[in-house]
Formats: structure tokens, C-alpha cells, sequence
């Protein structure tokens, strides 16, 4: 677990880009998987603005509407997006974006930094400052930009989003701009693009879910007022009646984005949605905890990773002298690091930018045009960076799930220790132990924490956040009193450690607030 007081320094670094936007979470409402690219239209949206409206959502919070691909069609001969003539027959999102503002709600649409979106409509690229005006013109407030048809690369991606970003303030238009980049590498340089950015794959389902949750869990101090780590969308059920997640499974994602100072937009059908569900999303003390104004993301003081299929990939935690934080340097062959308790080494996945685990190979053939044994080899410069020689100019950074080949200037620096750890501040490189269980602290105002105890496993159990887990949260009075926010009883919590009892199977939650 990381100790919140660390996460805490890191935070206060932040510096955030000054639209005026983003100071809270944003909430509301994404329309992609309701509809995804199947046939719907401005009806539909309406539709669903009464919905949110009649059903209280708008008056828990969710302001933002926010169409997602396939709105677009095509650009007039002068390079001026019009959309979709089917499901959008005025040409523009004018009288979308007027229905809204009438209701009380602020609108959004969607682009992509490349050639075209992931739907295969017009992309931005070259357009920048023209759909950056249009989308003023048309009173947007909301631009998600998405990543398809655009080259996978961190400088690349910072260029064009940073594109964007500018067009969309010469515009004169607070827009708030959402980045949807899919990888953690653009969470160090979030605050300077946009005000939030997507730090992982689309969730679609639970192990999802569960695999942004993993990823987030490294990133807390990139994130504050102005800018969020943005883990993906709220997932429900779609207006056929397709449940993404269980209902149960939709209150835990619910609990750990309140947590983790996500952005709350839910994805489903608000037409719909069942009353459990309604009762998840219109929480007022859980949104509360997401819509802190000291704007901390919280972090993980107990437990590890969650999602399947992480074999292979490395993640970092507090030391110890486990065998799974430690390096065999020089093993075994030169440049080669081997894990004491996999016995794999260090690898550039495919010659690319992940950095992974894989059973050591010293001889072979060649990939990527490179002998495969060299993905293997790692220097350790004297300034603490880690870099592959395939790679140069580029150094081991840590992620959730997995290790990252980011510019040097902006990697971590690394030391060789006595114990065999490659430790960087707190935290060593390890490879992680999945887990069925974590607990999860946030700092609130006035001194309070709000604590998520998450089971993922197949049976109901006993979770225990233990004195050091107390300690890591800030909890290091005798007692204090807390509120659980879902069942509304209160109970108290003593510094020695605290267990939620038999909290259910595949995605049981308990949440509580605990008073200074």
C-alpha cells in the first residue's frame, strides 16, 4: 500500500491547465454504451434529459450531457463538420445543445485526434481550430477527443491533443476537454492537456472495471482540482436491456470512482435503469465523498492487484524484503534482470513501449529486426534511470499493471539496493501477487477519510484493514466514529484496525465515512 501522507505531497506538486474547468469531478450522462453507433438521435437524447430530470439525476449532480461517436458524417466542401442527417437532421447539434442549456444541463460531443473516429467518422486531425470554432458555435461545453486512426505515442499524442486544447481556448468558450487516450502515460502530463484523461482500456465489463481500478491505483498524485484520472465509464445497462455489470457490481464500481475522484459519467440507459441502480448513482453521501473539494484521489492500503490475466506484468508497492521485489542484476547473462521469485526476466513486450515479465532467453532469433534477447537487456544510469538499449531515450516508469517506456525526463528514478530491490522513493518493483480483496482510503475535508472495503473473490469474507492499513489511510487515533454510506448505520472504528464483515461475493462493497 502507498501511505497517504505521500500521496498527499505528491498531489499539492500539481499544476493544472487554467480554463476555469474541472475543479470537481465532472458527473452526467455518455451516451456510448446506451447507443453505441446503432441508429438514435436527438429524440433519444431528449428523451433522456427528461429522464435524468424526472428521475432525480439532475439534481443529484449529473449536469453534463455528453454524446459520444457516430453524431458526424462528414465535412461540407469548406472543411465544417456536419452531422449525421438520420438521427441529427439540422446539421448541427444547435438544437441539442439549446434543449439542454433550457433544461439546466450543459452538452457535449465527441472527436478523435486522428484521421477518423473509432466509428469511422471525420477526425480532427488538421481540423483542429475549425471543429474547435464549430463546436462553439454550436454552444458545446464538452469535447471527449478519442485516440483511434492516430499514431500510439506519447509524444505524438501530447502534441495533438496539446493541439486541441489550444484551439478550444481561442475559441473564447469554456469547453471542458476530455482526453481519451487509453494508456497511464498521460496522466503525468494530464494537468497541461485537458481537464481529465483516460489512464486505461475501455471497461466494457468486470475485469474491466477492475483493470483501470489496478491502473489508477499508481496514479493518485497526478490528479486534483482541474484535472481527474479518468478510468473509464460508468457501466449499466444498455436501452436493449444488455447489463454491462451485475447491479451489485455496478455499486462497487460506483463506491471505488467515488474514491478514487473519478469522473462520474454513467453509460447505460437512464430510461431503463432499475431502481437499485437509480438508488447506486443518487447516493448523496457516496457522490459526496466523489465531489470532495480538497480534491484528493485515494489511494490503496490494502490488498494488490484485482484483474485477471496479469501474469507477467509488474506493478509497485511499499519494500520488503519479499522475493517477489527482488532483482538477480546481471542474471543470467549482462543487462539481464531476473525475479527471485518468478525467475522471468525484464522484457520490452514486442519491442514496444510495455515493459513486462518473460522467461528468460539468452539466444535466438530476431524480432522486430533486433535480436529477441536484447528486449531483455536494461542499463541502470547513474542518475536512476532504468533504460532499454532498443529504446534510447527512453526509461522504465511505473503503471497499475504493467511498466511503460516513457521519456527519460519524466521516468522514475530507480536504485539497486542491498536487498536486491530496484526501489524508487517508497516503492519497489515487484511482480504482483493478484488479490481477492483490497481496501481503499481517501482524504477528505475537515480531517474525515472515507474507506472502500472491495471484495472480488467467488465467497463472501472478512475484510480487514489491520493497524498498518489504519495508519496507511491516516486513521491513527484510539477510535473514531463512521458512517457506512450504503447502509446508513453508524459504527465505530478503532486505529488497531477494522473489518467489514462477510462482504459479498464478485463485487460485495462496504463504504464508510469516518469522522475527524
Amino acid at each position: 500500500f502507498v501511505v497517504l501522507a505521500v500521496a498527499l505531497a505528491l498531489t499539492s506538486t500539481v499544476q493544472s491547465l487554467d480554463n476555469g474547468l474541472g475543479r470537481l469531478p465532472q458527473m452526467g450522462y455518455n451516451s456510448w454504451y446506451d447507443y453505441e453507433c446503432t441508429e438514435w438521435g436527438e429524440k433519444d437524447i431528449m428523451d433522456t434529459m427528461d429522464a435524468m430530470t424526472s428521475k432525480g439525476l439532475r439534481s443529484a449532480g449529473y449536469n453534463y450531457v455528453n454524446l459520444d461517436d457516430c453524431v458526424v458524417s462528414g465535412r461540407f466542401d469548406n472543411g465544417t463538420l456536419y452531422t449525421d442527417p438520420k438521427g441529427f437532421p439540422s446539421g448541427t447539434l444547435k438544437p441539442l445543445t439549446s434543449y439542454a442549456h433550457s433544461h439546466n444541463f450543459l452538452f457535449g460531443t465527441y472527436t478523435d485526434r486522428g484521421y477518423k473516429t473509432c466509428g469511422g467518422r471525420p477526425g480532427a486531425l488538421g481540423f483542429e481550430a475549425l471543429d474547435a470554432q464549430t463546436y462553439a458555435d454550436w454552444g458545446i461545453d464538452y469535447l471527449k477527443e478519442d485516440s483511434c486512426n492516430a499514431i500510439d505515442s506519447p509524444d505524438i499524442g501530447y502534441q495533438e491533443y496539446a493541439r486541441m486544447r489550444d484551439a478550444l481556448n481561442a475559441t473564447g468558450r469554456p469547453i471542458f476537454f476530455s482526453l481519451c487516450g487509453w494508456h497511464n502515460w498521460y496522466a503525468p502530463k494530464g494537468m497541461e492537456l485537458g481537464n481529465s484523461w483516460r489512464i486505461g482500456p475501455d471497461d466494457t465489463n468486470w475485469n474491466g472495471v477492475l483493470t483501470n481500478i489496478d491502473i489508477n491505483s499508481q496514479l493518485s498524485q497526478y490528479a486534483g482540482p482541474g484535472g481527474w484520472n479518468d478510468p473509464c465509464l460508468l457501466l449499466s445497462v444498455d436501452r436493449s436491456g444488455k447489463q454491462a455489470v451485475t447491479e451489485l457490481q455496478s455499486r462497487a464500481q460506483f463506491s471505488m470512482w467515488a474514491v478514487m475522484a473519478s469522473p462520474l459519467l454513467i453509460s447505460g440507459s437512464i430510461l431503463r435503469m432499475s431502481n437499485y441502480t437509480l438508488a447506486t448513482y443518487t447516493n448523496a453521501d457516496v457522490i459526496a465523498v466523489n465531489q470532495d473539494p480538497l480534491g484528493h484521489q485515494g489511494v490503496r492500503v490494502a490488498g494488490g492487484n484485482l484483474a485477471s490475466g496479469s501474469d507477467g506484468k509488474l506493478a509497485t508497492g511499499p519494500c520488503s524484503n519479499s522475493s517477489a521485489q527482488q532483482w538477480l542484476k546481471d542474471t543470467p547473462a549482462p543487462g539481464y534482470w531476473q525475479n527471485a521469485a518468478s525467475q522471468a526476466c525484464l522484457n520490452v513486450d514486442d519491442c514496444g513501449l510495455t515493459v513486462e515479465t518473460y522467461a528468460c532467453v539468452t539466444t535466438g532469433g530476431t524480432c522486430c529486426g533486433a535480436d529477441c534477447y536484447d528486449n531483455m537487456k536494461f542499463d541502470l544510469l547513474s542518475n536512476g534511470s532504468l533504460t532499454s538499449p532498443n529504446q534510447p531515450g527512453r526509461c522504465l516508469n511505473a503503471s497499475g499493471v504493467g511498466m511503460d517506456l516513457v521519456p527519460c525526463g519524466m521516468a522514475m528514478a530507480w536504485q539497486y539496493t542491498a536487498n536486491k530491490a530496484l526501489q524508487s522513493g517508497s516503492v519497489c518493483l515487484a511482480t504482483p501477487v493478484t488479490t481477492t480483496t483490497n481496501v481503499w482510503a481517501r482524504p477528505l475535508t475537515n480531517g474525515e477519510v472515507a474507506l472502500v472495503f472491495l471484495n472480488v473473490g467467488s465467497s463472501a469474507v472478512d475484510i480487514t484493514c489491520d493497524a498498518a492499513c489504519m495508519h496507511a489511510a491516516g486513521l491513527t487515533e484510539t477510535s473514531y466514529t463512521a458512517k457506512n454510506l450504503w447502509t446508513q448505520v453508524n459504527t465505530t472504528v478503532a486505529s488497531s484496525g477494522y473489518t467489514a464483515k462477510q462482504v459479498p461475493a464478485d463485487g460485495g462493497v462496504e463504504m464508510l465515512r469516518v469522522a475527524a
